[in-house]
């Protein structure tokens, strides 16, 4: 390289115009930039062979750039400059950005994000043989259906891997084949005050056997409560979905329903105000029965999230919700056992009002906060999965949990994994070690994200920053009193479960 560079100046010639220090700045910008790609290229390339020609011209290039860096230093060292940075300053913080953007796209460019696709295909379970059958239950009616015992609520449109015994499975569900193999899952734990114990209609819709337990791929489908059960079998009451129309635009002429569905919300707003001013009730008590400001709000907690596509369907929506919001296990059951999609989604306005994070629900230490949630699955942040032993877990995904709140156990595995690609290591709360769920950790260091956690839904809570006490008389869902044919009965519910050899997930 030469120490000696020549200047300009001291060669008679005259200083560099502005116009010509701009077309040098956007010359040595091209420059860089080709030396950048040839640089990256010539990394690429020193893999196999051939690395010393190409470092040689990596260096006569770069030495051409640093004799050009300080010629152009010379010149700004002796052009007048009144105050500021020079344009070669600039220049050379304009390159360096360029470089660093031209360096993250690149790495963006070889990142690969994770197809959420793939946990819900359960892909562990191995070959499965699909299974028709779609058929819903009429709601209000009696139906008789073999039922198994499960350890927490599912909602309609959850997917729930199970393993069963197979000739336990077939003989309960080899007078179905008309509507395909459905069945039920009881929530025993979760009855109401009356006694009433709930659950929720399965279809199959994958199945397959690993020699030893017949495996399936259900969706849930629809609420019920049992009527009467005997042996594996019950008498069970489909429950309906109510969704109430606007109670303005419903009491509203048919001459003015049109200007209720108007495009434009001030029309709508301005239209229901004059609704208002004709009927006994003033305009804040039909907003408290408005959904508009709650699905914004739902809307401001997805995109805190990066959830961007979830159901339109009311019905569907307020399940998923119900899924996918931090709720407590009050608020999870009375969201269930309510027939009202408008009611469901009130709860759910109300949890959102407060600020949430994870506990242990044995100690009681704080494990994670609701804005590491994200959804590693298209279900949703929360979905179930089952392990080789039969047991379904529902696992929560977050980003990171809280500095020294859980200590990994074991060694890493991708035996059995539900999230393809990613290795799995038990971790339990480092306060009193109970187990708490999974650290997931990818095989592959393009893929994002590097890292997460799997939380059990078993063995944590959630708890509010604020006080979330359910006062007197609100959400008011106490069940009306069973009629005779509705009757539970409970004595020979307790003596079966107590007696019965079936396995609870």
């Amino acid at each position: 390289m030469d120490n000696n560079p020549s200047n300009p100046q001291q060669s008679g010639s005259a200083p560099i115009p502005s116009g010509s220090n701009e077309r040098d700045i956007a010359n040595r910008r091209n420059r860089l930039m080709r030396i950048t790609q040839r640089t990256i290229d010539t990394d690429d390339s020193s893999r196999s062979s051939n690395s010393s020609s190409s470092f040689s011209d990596m260096e006569d290039n770069n030495n051409e750039v640093d004799e050009r860096n300080e010629q152009g230093a010379l010149v700004a060292n002796n052009a007048p400059s009144d105050h500021g940075p020079s344009g070669e300053e600039m220049a050379e913080d304009e390159a360096a950005r360029l470089f660093e953007d031209y360096i993250r796209e690149r790495e963006s460019a070889a990142t690969e994000i994770y197809n959420t696709d793939l946990p819900t295909e359960h892909a562990y379970f191995g070959e499965m043989v699909r299974v028709k059958g779609v058929d819903c239950l009429e709601p209000g009616k009696i139906y008789r259906l073999p039922v198994y015992n499960h350890h927490t609520i599912v909602y309609p449109g959850e997917i729930v891997p199970l393993m069963l015994d197979p000739s336990q499975f077939y003989n309960d569900c080899a007078n179905d084949s008309s509507d395909g193999l459905k069945f039920g899952l009881v929530f025993p734990n979760h009855h109401n005050d009356s006694g009433r114990i709930y659950g929720v209609t399965c279809q199959v819709y994958e199945r397959g056997d690993d020699g030893l337990s017949t495996l399936l791929k259900t969706v849930a489908q629809q609420r019920f409560y049992i009527v009467r059960r005997q042996e594996r079998r019950a008498d069970v009451k489909i429950l309906p979905e109510i969704v109430l129309p606007d109670p303005l635009i419903s009491c509203c002429s048919n001459a003015m329903v049109r200007y209720a569905y108007s495009s434009r919300k001030d029309r709508l707003t301005s239209f229901k105000r004059l609704l208002t001013q004709t009927t006994v009730w003033p305009q804040f008590v039909y907003d408290q029965y408005d959904t508009k400001e709650v699905m914004a709000k739902v809307e401001r907690f997805l995109s805190s999230l990066n959830i961007t596509s979830v159901q339109t369907d009311k019905v569907k929506l307020s399940f998923w919700l119900a899924r996918n919001i931090p709720l407590t296990e009050e608020y999870r059951k009375m969201i269930f056992r309510t027939d009202s999609v408008l009611r469901r989604i009130l709860i759910i306005n109300k949890a959102l009002d407060h600020m949430w994070y994870f506990i242990c629900k044995r100690c009681e230490s704080e494990i994670a906060n609701y804005d590491d949630m994200f959804a590693m699955s298209k279900q949703g942040v929360q979905s179930s999965y089952c392990n080789p032993g039969g047991c379904v877990h529902d696992t929560l995904t977050v980003h990171k949990t809280k500095e020294n709140s859980t200590v990994p156990i074991e060694r890493p595995s991708t035996n059995f994994t539900w999230f393809p690609g990613y290795s799995w290591q038990i971790i339990v709360c480092a306060n009193c070690r109970q187990y708490l769920g999974w650290k997931f950790v990818a095989e592959k260091k393009n893929v994002m994200p590097k890292s997460f956690y799997g939380l059990s839904g078993t063995n944590i809570t959630v708890k509010s920053h604020g006080d979330l006490k359910k006062p007197e008389d609100e959400f008011d869902l106490a069940a009306r009193t069973p009629s005779s044919d509705e009757q539970v009965d409970n004595d020979e519910l307790s003596e079966y479960d107590s007696n019965t050899n079936e396995e609870i997930f």
